[in-house]
């Protein structure tokens, strides 16, 4: 049996020159936000004391394409989503969070959707040809008149719960619009944004509504006649766009989000700012998104996206930050001694999680391709190290996410592993054919090592080196090889020439996608394209396959790892499955199943008895056996 020990999500997914939606429930206890595919729910209390169990974090994976917004409904039973293709999807918040619905509303993105106070009412907001925005029945999809006016993307919409009903939108054609219903029609447009629009928002006593755009303006309306009021007074120095706004649950103060790197307290009744943080200078602390999740808890969103939770008891103070990575994630290491994980993917930034404590965060700029972790062995101060796609390694410190200067390799890298037993060096086999081996600089290369491309590669420190090859070009007979080599090869000493091959391992019919040795060198385990797992054999000097029916994967097996004592292997597969291999009980074997979506990308040994996951949706878990 498995069980999860651990569960760390992603960021919100965020697009540079446009806002993020983040919403929280009508308690204020859960965060909702999109990821991906994705849309995730954590604990507002749990994130902010650095306690979240797995069980608390939820994430809903029945979208297709990219999420852009999610509402959970007053009542707290049901969750609205909407994504790029123009579709709504309708979910219970409860159970087993089945689908009720789905609503095709445009073929543009939903960029906002809301709820009235009954949870009776849907409104949504995006970007169609004819139709750009909608309000419904909630469980029927039935129309309930027309939300018109627009002639670009309508960027938000909002919901007045009082009777009677209104529904306020507001575009990039720098409209504000006010409609009144059911059914819902034009009642009036206001121009005082000279920019775009990109949120509005009703008070949560219906009294008010207010418009914050592009324009650093934000703009007071009255809730029942939709009469503009006041531009609040903008502050010294207010410069960029207002992305995001929110109201207090008391109605008397809002907040917003700014490209001017600024949270910003505003007080309604004074029409002027009243408190701001400046959360830093760089592109990244860029304000996107906020929600006000309860009378001391505001939340909002960077552009790298870090939640910053923030205390508006009195005044406005940074109480937390939550850190992590976005989008899918390509690779993972576990360092033996501290036992942090180190993790990272396509959008370039390095993540350390530790045991206990908040995870750290560092920004590489290009994708990542490869983490390294080390073993109980090694003597030097805690650190990974990182291959990226601009060709170059680099030193995580895994104490303070400080990385040192790349060494250029100017070659992708297909694989890397531990040249020496002091894991100091690190071998490399590259996309040309080369090894090359690096510490701080490129130390020595050897041209033309291998006879094809590289598709997979392992070490066992200073011992012994594997690599996999892509199959012989040309055709013997008329028909093309089918055969995947294995190269394996002694470590004899750590100059170029200390490689010396040991023995060709021919079992493989498919392309082979990962080779890992076992701690103690007894067994080598490769796996490839067409789902098969072989298990060689070491100890007696002449490889040989001891293990070739391990096959129950369903789609190509991306990862492997062993863990500690070497007698049970872990494999992850783009079908999404986990499997957990005995070697002292072969016909056995423990399956998660619907690990992740979009398939599993690695797995890392964390003990004996633990080990770790990630894949195309961003989490990563932690897994322990029993």
């Amino acid at each position: 049996m498995a069980q999860t020990l651990r569960s760390i999500p992603p960021l919100p997914s965020i697009e540079r020159g446009t806002f993020c939606s983040i919403s929280s429930d009508k308690s204020g206890e859960l965060l909702l936000y999109c990821s991906g595919s994705n849309v995730i729910w954590r604990p507002l209390s749990a994130m902010a004391a650095g306690t979240e169990k797995p069980d608390d974090i939820f994430c809903w994976r029945g979208h297709v394409k990219n999420t852009t917004c999610a509402a959970m409904s007053p009542n707290s039973q049901w969750v609205v989503s909407g994504d790029v293709t123009g579709s709504l999807r309708l979910w219970g918040a409860k159970g087993e969070h089945a689908q009720k619905n789905e609503y095709k509303l445009w073929d543009g993105v939903v960029k906002d959707v809301a709820w009235s106070d009954d949870s009776g009412r849907l409104v949504a907001a995006g970007d169609g040809k004819e139709v750009r925005a909608a309000a419904m029945i909630w469980d029927t999809g039935s129309k309930t008149g027309e939300v018109t006016g627009h002639t670009k993307q309508v960027n938000s919409i909002a919901f007045r719960s009082q009777r009677p009903f209104k529904v306020v939108t507001g575009g990039e054609d720098m409209q504000v619009i006010f409609h009144q219903g059911p059914p819902f029609k034009f009642v009036r447009s206001h121009n005082a944004h000279s920019n775009f629009v990109n949120c509005v928002r009703y008070s949560p006593d219906g009294a008010w509504f207010a418009s914050a755009g592009s324009d650093s303006k934000l703009c007071l309306y009255e809730g029942k006649e939709g009469e503009f009021l006041k531009e609040f007074a903008k502050p010294d120095g207010v410069s960029g766009s207002f992305w995001a706004m929110a109201w207090s649950p008391d109605s008397a103060r809002c907040a917003t989000a700014g490209g001017d790197k600024k949270l910003r307290i505003w007080d309604r009744e004074a029409g002027a700012q009243v408190a701001e943080a400046t959360v830093g200078t760089a592109l990244a602390d860029m304000q996107v998104g906020v929600s006000w999740a309860s009378p001391s808890r505001v939340v909002s969103v960077c552009l790298d996206g870090r939640l910053l939770l923030w205390d508006v008891t009195s005044g406005l103070s940074l109480a937390g930050t939550i850190n992590g990575t976005q989008g899918p994630l390509n690779c993972l290491a576990c360092d033996k001694k501290s036992k942090s994980l180190v993790y990272g993917g396509t959008e370039g930034s390095v993540a350390i999680a530790p045991s206990s404590g908040p995870v750290i965060r560092a920004s590489i700029g290009k994708g990542i391709q490869h983490v390294l972790g080390h073993s109980d062995s090694f003597a030097g101060k805690p650190e990974a190290w990182i291959v990226s796609l601009d060709d170059c390694i680099r030193k995580i410190a895994l104490e303070t996410g400080e990385a040192s200067a790349p060494v250029e390799v100017k070659e992708f890298m297909v694989g890397a592993g531990w040249l020496d037993a002091g894991e100091s060096k690190l071998i490399v086999a590259t996309g040309k054919r080369n090894f090359h081996c690096i510490s701080d600089s490129i130390v020595w290369s050897k041209a033309d090592a291998v006879k094809r491309r590289p598709t997979a590669f392992a070490s066992l420190a200073g011992k012994k080196v594997a690599v996999a090859l892509e199959q012989p070009e040309g055709q013997t007979g008329g028909m093309s090889s089918a055969q995947y080599d294995i190269h394996l090869l002694d470590i004899l000493d750590e100059t170029a020439d200390g490689l010396v091959e040991k023995a060709l391992l021919q079992k493989h019919l498919a392309e082979v996608c990962a080779l890992r040795f076992s701690p103690t060198g007894e067994h080598l385990a490769s796996s490839d394209a067409a789902h098969k797992i072989v298990v060689w054999g070491l100890s007696d000097g002449n490889p040989v396959a001891k293990i070739s029916d391990w096959n129950f994967h369903t789609a190509r097996v991306s990862s492997l790892d062993w863990l500690e004592g070497g007698q049970k292997l872990v494999s992850g597969s783009l079908d999404r499955h986990l499997f957990v291999w005995d070697l002292q009980k072969p016909d056995s074997r423990v399956q998660i199943k619907d690990t992740h979506k979009g398939g599993v990308t690695a797995v890392a040994a964390v003990s004996d008895a633990s080990f770790a996951s990630t894949g195309h949706d961003g989490f990563v878990l932690l897994h322990g056996l029993s």
